[in-house]
């Protein structure tokens, strides 16, 4: 070796100075690249490397828990959980329909019996064989447990039996037909022979959360990485997986606390997911990018607290907060909104528009025996009842980040309320509050008005946002709206599986809730995939979660 090393120096000397930079430079060059292979065998940032495709999430707490029954808590959560791991059932965007993944499912013929049938040969991340024991644990040990921490999915399950038929096959018995149940058995199902013996109350704090072992398209190669100005994660293809493997050897996914941490370092990213606002332009005015335009089943709308004293038994007054406000002039020529009036995402909205107008919301004012003073200056501008009492309502909305484009457009968005319901007497006091206060008055139901946003996920049930048994603490009937007509018509719509009868029931629903005015209905925000091209197969129709594009991730493909 010793020999080998002196001759080339002694060719080295006889080179010309030109020749000897050429050589040290192609010397370099190289020891470069065998660096990369070891120590960024993925990338560096990946861009433009052909085995990784690196996605750019905005979430200020990064990535804190991968584990399926609690990812509704974190987007960036629910982003990498939705590759790590699978349900019984997945939600297919081309069909638009939710359809056998893990298992075959029969329904019996009242809808009261659903049967599953696992699928041959499925293993977990480390090799194991899925049982049907990890099926009923993840159900009946861990989400119907008393313990469990997710009270809207273990509400799902309240009432209903679970049993084991045989070694593949099991059965869940609800008390009554319910054609929107279908949707809960696309939550992932998790390993018993890792978590058994764990406390459903302590599993939120398990550190299977963060290097989890599941059954989906990807696994985790190494722990979340915490950096200086964000996290991020490399996952890699599962060979064990059961479906199409896709061409994408590896996913990795950078977290930001911002999406102008993001823009800072975009070519660091061949895709980001979420983009809407402001931020358009930049990716617009950014020649790498293509903005793909998506929408979600999601809505924002000024809840009214039905219980509230000015707004209980008053509809004149709710008639004038729905009709001061004209959406159409607020959303302008704005490419992330799209103005609804109704919280049924599913119906033809064309036939409930409403047209705005002030001097009919002044007419019911007055009819609500709300009146002007005249000749008092300090009470000038806001209307008062005969009792003295002023027409002023509270409104509590979530604080966001200062300068983050959420805080900016809720910012927006109430400034625009409050004009429009002063401008027509009322006095409007605004409370911008943190999350946690935020959501401990949601539960408390202090607030006369309530300016949020719901998702109302795959199987747009209706019942948790307006059957008057959610109007409590843990409920999400954020109008306290009690109506015997619609809570029939919701448990109708509940078991009715004839498309075409449903969707009778919903338009009647659509009707009564239209009259008693529970909400002003505002807009569903439009949302846009940022692409450098890098990809193709990746589709973003009829998502209800921006995870759903993985659906087809089997197809996915880099660009030749």
């Amino acid at each position: 070796m010793k020999k080998f090393f002196s001759n080339i120096l002694k060719v080295f000397k006889t080179y010309t100075y030109r020749d000897k930079l050429v050589s040290i430079f192609a010397v370099a060059v190289f020891l470069a690249m065998i660096v990369k292979m070891i120590v960024f065998p993925y990338g560096i940032f990946g861009f433009g490397d052909t085995s990784i495709y690196t996605e750019g999430l905005v979430s200020k707490n990064g990535i804190q828990n991968l584990n399926p029954l609690f990812v509704d808590y974190n987007e960036a959560d629910r982003e990498v959980s939705r590759l790590v791991f699978s349900g019984l059932m997945k939600y297919d965007p081309i069909k638009k329909a939710i359809v056998d993944d893990m298992a075959a499912l029969s329904v019996n013929e009242d809808k009261t019996e659903y049967t599953f049938k696992l699928r041959n040969g499925l293993k977990w991340h480390d090799g194991k064989a899925v049982t049907i024991d990890d099926v009923y644990f993840t159900y009946h040990d861990l989400i119907m447990s008393e313990a469990f921490a997710n009270e809207i999915l273990k509400t799902n399950f309240a009432g209903v039996k679970i049993q084991k038929i045989n070694a593949n096959t099991i059965k869940f018995t609800l008390e009554k037909p319910n054609v929107f149940f279908i949707s809960n058995f696309i939550t992932g199902i998790l390993p018993q022979h890792i978590l058994d013996g764990v406390d459903p109350s302590e599993i939120l704090q398990n550190e299977f959360n963060r290097n989890p072992i599941g059954t989906g398209p990807y696994m985790v190669v190494d722990p979340v990485e915490i950096l200086k100005n964000r996290s991020q994660i490399t996952l890699t293809r599962n060979p064990n997986y059961y479906e199409k493997l896709s061409e994408i050897e590896f996913m990795r996914f950078i977290v930001y606390p911002s999406m102008q941490d993001l823009l800072n370092e975009v070519n660091a990213v061949n895709g980001v997911v979420k983009v809407s606002g402001e931020n358009l332009l930049d990716f617009v005015n950014n020649d790498r990018f293509e903005l793909i335009p998506y929408k979600l089943p999601q809505y924002t709308a000024v809840f009214m607290n039905m219980d509230s004293k000015i707004l209980k038994d008053n509809k004149k007054v709710r008639s004038a907060l729905q009709k001061a406000v004209d959406k159409k002039a607020f959303i302008g020529d704005s490419l992330d909104k799209i103005r609804i009036d109704t919280p049924l995402l599913q119906l033809d909205d064309k036939e409930a528009l409403y047209k705005p107008n002030v001097e009919e919301a002044q007419g019911a004012l007055k009819d609500a025996g709300y009146s002007y003073h005249t000749d008092d200056t300090e009470k000038k501008g806001i209307r008062y009842n005969s009792a003295e009492e002023a027409l002023e309502l509270n409104m509590i909305v979530r604080l966001y980040e200062e300068g983050s484009y959420q805080s900016e457009e809720i910012k927006k968005l109430v400034k625009y309320l409050e004009d429009s319901w002063e401008k027509i007497g009322f006095s409007v006091q605004v409370e911008f509050l943190s999350l946690e206060d935020f959501n401990a008055r949601i539960a408390s139901r202090k607030y006369d008005l309530l300016l949020v946003g719901q998702n109302l996920g795959y199987n747009l049930d209706i019942y948790s946002y307006w059957h008057s048994t959610q109007a409590n603490p843990l409920g999400q009937n954020l109008s306290n709206y009690k109506s015997f007509q619609v809570d029939s018509l919701i448990e109708d719509i509940r078991s009715i599986f004839d498309a075409q009868k449903r969707d009778e029931r919903l338009k009647e629903f659509d009707r009564v809730v239209s009259e008693d005015i529970p909400a002003v209905f505002l807009y569903t925000p439009v949302y846009y995939y940022a692409s450098d091209g890098k990809l193709t197969g990746l589709d973003m129709d009829n998502l209800v979660f921006p995870t759903d594009r993985f659906a087809e991730i089997g197809d996915w493909k880099f660009s030749k």
